[in-house]
């Protein structure tokens, strides 16, 4: 008698999805000319697509020590995907801004997304694509992640 593979359990379902879309978004970054993306920098983009913000405004909306925020931070600076400015409200301070090469990579991370959503809709039909959305949203929700989720954020796992 065969051994039958048994239905992934939903860890394994959620992990692998979300390696497919960082995949995609990879993929398409990639293809738009971007050689040195790092999947950690594209926590850092989206959370200074919305404005400017201190090292210390990153760490915490990443939920992430200082320490890792500048290494990241750091590292992107020498790429050329954000650079830092004097914070017009504290001069003592230094506000951390996107480059166009970082806009480049969100514009292009967000059309992927979109892709990835019409190929969902087309496969399994705008109702359960929205089902999914509930489920999704109703599980961030019992864990707590549903603002960061409707804000935009998610935190970085580095």
């Amino acid at each position: 008698m065969a051994n039958q593979i048994a239905e992934p359990d939903l860890a394994i379902l959620l992990t692998g999805a979300a390696r497919v879309v960082a995949d995609r978004l990879g993929d398409a970054v990639a293809r738009a000319g971007i050689d040195d993306m790092r999947s950690s920098f594209g926590f850092v983009i989206r959370a200074l697509s919305e404005r400017d913000r201190t090292l210390t405004e990153l760490s915490e909306l990443l939920g992430v020590t200082k320490q890792a925020a500048i290494k990241v931070v750091d590292e992107m600076e020498d790429r050329g995907y954000v650079e830092r400015q004097p914070d017009p409200a504290d001069r003592r301070a230094k506000v951390i801004r996107l480059t166009g090469k970082a806009r480049r990579v969100r514009r292009t991370a967000l059309r992927a997304s979109s892709r990835l959503e019409a190929e969902l809709v087309q496969d399994i039909g705008e109702k359960d694509l929205q089902a999914m959305r509930r489920v999704l949203l109703r599980l961030l929700e019992r864990h707590g992640a549903l603002d960061s989720a409707l804000a935009g954020r998610s935190r970085a796992t580095w």
